[in-house]
């Protein structure tokens, strides 16, 4: 019996490629998104194995979401994995923030990651065994300079992670985690500086789909190296790390 996994965020970047990776290793994947056209080009391109099916969601109305994902399970069943991925950012901007949009991308990063767990949280509780994989950043690890917005909303996504996992765990549902640094993405592609060490989303969503069928860690990382980079700026003291973001800053 084919494994299944469902995938918000597919109609582009890291969301799209796990979609034909997947699909390419026999899975039956459920692919969403909001945008109809690109989930149909999608389709399209996995014609010929049949194993993507999509459907379209927005993952900040909770009552869609909720009959959407109802209809999903009444008619292929509860997914083995939950990969929420779908996620924005509008990076560049030279505010110290703006309220509006620091709500916008709270909507879709946060809020919109948890009306689709809350959705299937009820179904998983049943299945013996499941996943609930989330997609966070390695900018969610400290707050970086104009990014206010995008970094406290990875932050609050991984807190939030960290904070369900033994409860899940308890009823059969491993929570997990994917951190990655920076991956060529129509996303990542709206930065006008220069992203170090970035890698091609196919070698990206290689690294994350063998990661999730061959380890249980909670937390994947990719490019390795960047990641580990990161980690050791979360660890430094305010004193130096606000001395090296600054520094940063006048690069920008």
């Amino acid at each position: 019996m084919k494994k299944s996994i469902f995938i918000t965020g597919a109609s582009s970047g890291i969301g799209r490629s796990l979609s034909l990776k997947f699909a390419s290793e026999g899975w039956k994947v459920i692919a969403s998104a909001r945008r109809l056209n690109l989930l149909k080009s999608l389709e399209n391109e996995a014609a010929k194995k049949n194993l993507i099916k999509t459907v379209k969601i927005d993952i900040t109305n909770s009552k869609l979401v909720r009959t959407k994902i109802n209809s999903i399970v009444k008619n292929k069943g509860i997914p083995d994995i939950i990969l929420l991925n779908a996620g924005t950012n509008n990076p560049n901007s030279n505010s110290i923030f703006s309220l509006e949009e620091t709500r916008e991308i709270f909507e879709t990063n946060f809020f919109g990651t948890l009306n689709c767990l809350s959705a299937f949280l009820p179904f998983l509780k049943k299945k013996k065994k499941s996943q609930v994989i989330i997609m966070s950043s390695v900018a969610g690890y400290r707050g970086l300079p104009y990014a206010a917005a995008y970094c406290s909303s990875k932050s609050a996504i991984s807190t939030f992670a960290e904070s369900i996992y033994n409860q899940c765990q308890k009823l059969g549902i491993t929570v997990r985690l994917i951190n990655p640094g920076f991956v060529k993405t129509p996303l990542t592609d709206k930065n006008k500086f220069d992203m170090p060490m970035i890698i091609p989303v196919e070698q990206a969503s290689n690294i994350i789909y063998n990661k999730i069928v061959s380890s249980s860690k909670f937390e994947i990382n990719c490019p390795l190296l960047f990641c580990y980079l990161m980690k050791v700026l979360r660890i430094l003291p305010y004193t130096i790390y606000f001395k090296l973001t600054n520094y940063l800053m006048k690069k920008l």
